[in-house]
C-alpha cells in the first residue's frame, strides 16, 4: 500500500486508482455488450459515484432488458475503495442484488490459528478459485462459490440469480 506524504499526493493516488477502476469497468462493460449483443438490449448511461477519497465522479452503468423490452438488471459501479478488493459493481434485479468485485494477486488473505502453535497466525487465500486478476462474483452459499466473470455464461448466472 502506498502512503501519501501530503494532500496533493493523496489526491494523485486516489485519481490514479479511480482511473484504473474506470478502465476495468469499461472493459467489462464492453465485454458484456459483446456477449449479449444477439440476445438482449444493453443500454449504457452515466451515473455519479461518490467516494470519500475520490469525491464524486461520472461512471458508466448498464441496463439490460430482453429483446421485447422487459427489464432484467441494472449494472452499476459501486466504487474503487472496497475492503478486500480493488473495486465493486452491483448487479441489481427484481429479486435482489449481487456484487462483482475486482480481485488481484489471488484475492484476499484469510487468517487462522496455527494448529501446532495457537499463538501463531497462519495466512492463506480466502478463495482457492481466484487464479487471475479480474472480476469475480462470489455466490453466497455455504461454500461461497467463486465465479470468474470472463464469459457470457458466468454473466448469465448472475443475471438469473437476481431476475426472472
Amino acid at each position: 500500500m502506498i502512503i501519501a506524504e501530503n494532500e496533493a499526493e493523496e489526491y494523485q493516488y486516489a485519481e490514479q486508482k479511480k482511473q484504473v477502476y474506470l478502465s476495468r469497468v469499461n472493459q467489462l462493460f464492453g465485454n458484456i455488450q459483446n456477449w449479449l449483443k444477439d440476445e438482449a438490449r444493453v443500454d449504457q448511461q452515466e451515473i455519479e459515484v461518490t467516494e470519500k477519497f475520490t469525491g464524486t465522479y461520472t461512471a458508466p452503468a448498464l441496463s439490460i432488458s430482453t429483446q421485447t423490452g422487459e427489464k432484467l438488471v441494472d449494472i452499476k459501479p459501486r466504487g474503487v475503495y472496497i475492503i478486500l478488493a480493488e473495486g465493486m459493481i452491483d448487479v441489481e434485479g427484481e429479486f435482489g442484488r449481487e456484487r462483482i468485485t475486482y480481485m488481484v494477486d489471488g484475492g484476499p488473505d484469510g487468517c487462522k490459528a496455527n494448529p501446532q502453535n495457537p499463538a501463531k497466525i497462519l495466512t492463506e487465500k480466502m478463495f482457492k478459485e481466484i487464479d487471475d486478476d479480474g472480476w469475480y462474483w462470489i455466490e453466497e452459499t455455504l461454500e461461497d462459490k467463486v465465479h470468474f466473470v470472463n464469459n457470457k455464461n458466468a454473466l448469465l448466472e448472475i443475471i438469473t440469480q437476481v431476475s426472472e
